[in-house]
């Protein structure tokens, strides 16, 4: 063993300056990791990779394994190597492994270790930030589910990466080992970086070792767990499997997802193509042709749901669908449920086919009969759909917004009346109809994920849904010991929330015309449901819009919004005064709300229908001027609310420190009513309320 003088300092390796940054992009990631007891994870795994018998032929025969001592030959001491270099000798022992148990692989299927201790391996983020990690070693892997890592062009080529990796290792020795905190970690950062880059991921399984033992952290859909350190030097047949198991050809070996195989060019090592094994409407297997390499749209996140859509082609018919896979918690009724109940209800995305129970992250994980306390199984679902048109957001025209959000209410209400609740109207989930769609078709309601049943009277609760879109009830349903049920007017609350995160924000033609003081606000305080619950009671008392929304947006729009805010504005109020009556009490009342969905629905798609007729008159159109008139108050912007009174509320202790939220019974003070369009002559059109506000 090369050795160097005992007086030269031992190796440390430079720490990543970016480490506590890339920390706090996981930290919710690992919080409840499991911490098992037992090796007995790590002895069950791999075992069908290699023969106790042909383990014990291979550690005869290496020589980089002592039979006699029992030890894999690594130094006793790593103080005294030249370079400082103490990753040469694991390399060794991993690439021995490898070499030994090598079944001669073909040249487009390989496994190698690659020493990157000084190599940083690039991350890939939603946002233009730019980190590197430096595991000490990887399994560097061609095969039908990798690819070279993308380089710049003129720049020379990078041979690896986070997308041609099968695992990290790192290596701690003289008492260089971090905290187990740190530990967990850097192999969860290393762990997300692989499930980003190689999207069709079931799980992640990273090694760290030091001179004596292996610890093996895995990472899935559920979460982190983690295994005691093991003595690798008395263990030699599961350090074994391990190596090879983590290297394995079989891809499902390492937690790649067949199903869904990819097209690489020799020349430049990237992936051109693929293909997607999906059940067919008959129960059959059907390949579909991916339409690109990579998912349309991905959460980058290691645990939860972690939706991911693909864009496909039916392989006979050629048209063009979608497939989603996510996951889902054990106890949560399956998407293809709620979906398979709207067959056939325009304005809400129809299901082609499903596989509801693909696999589970429990069947990974190796609890045996014994399953840790904290532990959520998460069920692997595969759905194919059919494809419809962008984001709403995408809109070019007032009448296009209009007819969809149109549309998708009509869906929404279809679906109630079957008995669903969506629970998670947001901008996200409305796209527009396919070009030429039909009426009925223009607007389209997608994602079932947390959706739930009538019957079920599920309370509220403010940890479901999309935060900014969220109804006043559902937020406040925290202060409530008896939350009222989620309903269809807390959805119809959320589809006001999306026209009017669309409308203050964007002018009549889609163009983005920069931030808005009310949505920024919002956005601001979406972690403070009382403020956001506050703030939003305010949005809706108001009998007015901002200057620049009359400006941009033809006056049809502005009364409809006018009339859909002043229409849920009391319902919303006697929703919050039932909320606080016992359930004995209230349950007529209650009751009251879905009886009267028809009303409700009825009243919002006439003001929608009103509003598409007079876009196709611009004749009748209200005419703003250039500057606001005379008596318009330019205090009237977007960012005010009306005056608040906080009271001391001691029966939660959640609002411990922070005042209780209710709003003031006095009248508001008179303002000049805003000039109003032809088309809404006879509505009530109240001025504006006093908007002063106490400052949070």
């Amino acid at each position: 063993m090369l050795t160097r003088s005992s007086s030269k300092k031992s190796a440390t390796t430079t720490p990543d300056p970016t480490f506590e940054e890339q920390k706090r992009l996981i930290r919710s990631e690992l919080v409840d990791a499991i911490s098992l007891e037992s090796d007995s994870f790590t002895s069950s795994l791999y075992h069908q990779v290699a023969s106790e018998s042909a383990i014990d032929r291979f550690l005869k025969k290496s020589r980089f394994y002592s039979v006699a001592q029992r030890r894999w030959k690594l130094p006793h001491s790593y103080t005294k190597l030249i370079d400082q270099n103490f990753y040469t000798p694991f390399l060794n022992v991993f690439s021995a492994i490898l070499k030994g148990f090598s079944s001669g692989s073909t040249s487009h299927v390989t496994r190698e270790v690659v020493d990157t201790h000084t190599i940083g391996l690039q991350h890939r983020e939603a946002n233009s930030v730019v980190h590197h990690s430096h595991p000490s070693l990887v399994i560097k892997a061609e095969g039908p589910s990798f690819q070279r890592p993308y380089t710049d062009p003129g720049k020379e080529q990078k041979l690896v990466g986070y997308p041609n990796i099968t695992t990290c290792i790192d290596i701690y020795v003289d008492g260089k080992e971090p905290s187990m905190s740190d530990q967990l970690a850097k192999a969860g950062i290393y762990a997300r970086q692989i499930f980003i880059h190689q999207p069709n991921r079931r799980f992640v399984r990273v090694l760290v070792l030091t001179e004596e033992h292996v610890r093996l952290f895995h990472f899935d859909r559920s979460g982190a767990q983690y295994t005691p350190p093991l003595n690798f030097h008395d263990n030699p047949h599961t350090f074994v499997r391990l190596v090879l198991g983590l290297s394995s050809v079989d891809e499902s070996d390492i937690g790649l997802d067949a199903s869904i195989q990819w097209i690489t060019r020799r020349e430049h090592g990237r992936k051109v193509g693929g293909t997607l094994r999906a059940r067919g409407p008959n129960g059959e297997d059907v390949f579909y042709k991916l339409s690109g390499t990579t998912p349309f749209f991905c959460d980058d996140s290691i645990r939860g749901r972690c939706t991911m859509c693909w864009n496909v082609r039916d392989p006979v018919t050629n048209e063009a669908l979608v497939v989603k896979d996510s996951w889902r918690t054990e106890e949560r009724l399956s998407e293809h449920l709620f979906m398979q109940n709207a067959v056939g209800i325009p304005g809400v995305a129809q299901m082609v086919s499903c596989e509801p129970d693909r696999c589970d992250t429990m069947s990974f994980r190796g609890f045996g009969d014994v399953v840790p306390a904290g532990f959520r199984n998460r069920i692997e679902t595969r759905i194919v759909m059919k494809a419809y048109g962008t984001s709403i957001r995408k809109y070019t025209s007032a009448k296009q917004l209009f007819c969809a959000l149109r549309d998708a209410i009509a869906g929404h209400m279809e679906l109630f009346k079957r008995g669903t609740i969506h629970r998670d109207v947001s901008l996200q989930n409305v796209l527009l109809g396919k070009p030429g769609a039909v009426p009925g078709d223009r607007g389209i309601l997608i994602d079932f994920d947390i959706a739930t049943l009538r019957h079920l009277n599920t309370p509220a609760t403010r940890h479901m849904g999309t935060r900014s879109y969220q109804s006043i009830p559902v937020l406040y349903s925290a202060q409530v010991p008896h939350p009222l049920p989620h309903d269809h007017l807390d959805d119809l609350e959320s589809f006001l929330y999306v026209l009017a995160h669309i409308m203050f924000a964007r002018d009549s033609a889609g163009v983005d015309q920069g931030p808005d003081q009310m949505l920024l606000q919002w956005e601001q305080y979406q972690n403070d449901w009382r403020w956001l619950g506050t703030f939003k009671e305010a949005y809706l008392t108001r009998r007015h819009v901002p200057f620049k929304v009359l400006k941009r947006w033809p006056s049809p729009c502005v009364d409809l919004i006018l009339a859909y805010a002043g229409f849920m504005q009391p319902l919303v109020q006697e929703k919050l005064c039932v909320s606080q009556l016992k359930p004995g009490v209230r349950s007529d009342k209650a009751e009251a709300f879905a009886a009267n969905f028809n009303e409700h629905y009825t009243h919002i798609l006439t003001l929608f229908d009103t509003a598409i007729e007079a876009l196709d008159h611009p004749d009748t159109w209200e005419v703003v001027s250039d500057s606001p008139d005379a008596d318009y108050d330019p205090r009237e912007s977007s960012d005010s609310v009306p005056t608040i009174i906080y009271l001391e509320d001691s029966s939660s202790s959640e609002s411990a420190g922070r005042p209780s939220l209710k709003r003031s019974n006095e009248d508001p003070s008179g303002q000049p009513p805003t000039k109003r369009s032809k088309s809404t002559s006879g509505r009530n059109l109240e001025g504006p309320v006093d908007t002063t506000v106490q400052s949070p």
